[in-house]
C-alpha cells in the first residue's frame, strides 16, 4: 500500500513508520520539517513538506493517517489549551487542502484521538464505557470531541475514517519513570480503585496494521482488554522493578485537584472496554501487563 502520514516522526509514529517500512509498504511523511528527519528512518521513506504540490510523488495514495496535533503535555494555560484545542481543527482543514492540492483521492483516514474522550470533571465515575458511550464533560473530552469532529469534512468528501481513542501508551521511558516512582514509594497521582487505560506500544501500531487491512470505520478504544485498577497497575510495576518496600502510596484527589484541569491527565478512572477493537477481530500482543513490561525490558 501507498500510504501518507501526518505526524510520522513522534513516538508512535516513528515505531509505526519502520513496522509499515519491514512490511514493504510505501510510506511518505508530511512533516513540517522533512530535513530534520529524514535520517531517522530507512532511505525508502519519502518526505513531503506541508506546502508541498507533487502530484506524482503523491498518485494512488491508499490511506491517510493523521497523528499530529498540539500536545497535551505541558502546563495548560489559557493560551496553551486554546493552542491545543485550535490545533485540532487547523490540522483537518489543512490536511484536506494538501489532499486538494495534490490531487489525493484516498478512501481511508486513519485518526488518533484519546480515551479521554470518556473524561469527566468531576472524576466519578459508575459504569464502564465502550466505543458506544457519551463523551465526557472535561477539557480532555473537548479535544477529542473536537478532533474527532474535526474529520467530518473527509466523511464528506466520502472517505472512511477512523478514530482510535489511544490510552496511556507504554513505553520503555514510560516504563522506567513509573517503575522508579513506585520503586521508591515516591507519592503518585491517582485514584486506587480507578481504572489505569494502558496499552503497549506495540499494539498501537498493531491495531493501525489491522485497520489497513480490513474494512473498519468509526471509533475504536486502544487498551488493553484487561481492566485494572491504579493500585494494581502500580503495585505490578513495583513487583516488576523489585521495589523493597511493599506499599504504593498515592496523592489525595483534593491536592492532585489543586493542579487544575491538568488533573484529568491522572485522575481518569472509568472501566474502559475495546468492544469494537476486539470485535474486529483483533489479537492484543499484549493483553496483560506483565507480559507488556517483560517485553519492554528486552
Amino acid at each position: 500500500m501507498k500510504i501518507l502520514i501526518a505526524g510520522g516522526t513522534g513516538l508512535i509514529g516513528s515505531r509505526l513508520v519502520n513496522s509499515l517500512t519491514l512490511q514493504d509498504h510505501n510510506v511518505i511523511i508530511l512533516s513540517r520539517n522533512p530535513l530534520k528527519h529524514k535520517n531517522k528512518f530507512d532511505s525508502r521513506v519519502n518526505f513531503v513538506d506541508w506546502q508541498s504540490t507533487d502530484i506524482e510523488l503523491l498518485r494512488n495514495i491508499d490511506a491517510v493517517i493523521k497523528l499530529s496535533g498540539e500536545s497535551v503535555a505541558q502546563l495548560w494555560t489559557k493560551n496553551v489549551k486554546k493552542k491545543i484545542l485550535n490545533s485540532r481543527i487547523d490540522i483537518s482543514k489543512n490536511l484536506l487542502e494538501f489532499l486538494k492540492r495534490n490531487q489525493i483521492s484516498s478512501n481511508l483516514l486513519i485518526n488518533a484521538s484519546a480515551i479521554g474522550f470518556y473524561s469527566k470533571k468531576a472524576m466519578n465515575y459508575d459504569s464502564e464505557v465502550n466505543e458506544k458511550s457519551h463523551s465526557g464533560d472535561s477539557f480532555l473530552s473537548k479535544v477529542c470531541q473536537l478532533n474527532e469532529e474535526s474529520c467530518a469534512i473527509f466523511s464528506d468528501k466520502g472517505m472512511r475514517v477512523i478514530h482510535l481513542r489511544i490510552g496511556m501508551v507504554l513505553t520503555p521511558s514510560f516504563s522506567l519513570l513509573i517503575g522508579l516512582s513506585s520503586l521508591f514509594s515516591v507519592p503518585i497521582p491517582g485514584i486506587k480503585n480507578h481504572y489505569f487505560p494502558w496499552i503497549h506500544i506495540d499494539d498501537v501500531v498493531g491495531f493501525i496494521n489491522h485497520a489497513l487491512d480490513n474494512n473498519l470505520e468509526g471509533p475504536f478504544n486502544l487498551i488493553s482488554p484487561e481492566s485494572i485498577s491504579h493500585k494494581d497497575f502500580y503495585h505490578t510495576i513495583r513487583r516488576h522493578y523489585r521495589g523493597i518496600i511493599p506499599w504504593i502510596l498515592f496523592i489525595p484527589r483534593f491536592i492532585v485537584k489543586m493542579a487544575g484541569d491538568m488533573s484529568e491527565m491522572v485522575l481518569y478512572g472509568p472501566k474502559t472496554i475495546p468492544m469494537r477493537t476486539l470485535e474486529s477481530g483483533y489479537k492484543f500482543k499484549f493483553p496483560n501487563l506483565e507480559q507488556a513490561l517483560h517485553k519492554i525490558d528486552k
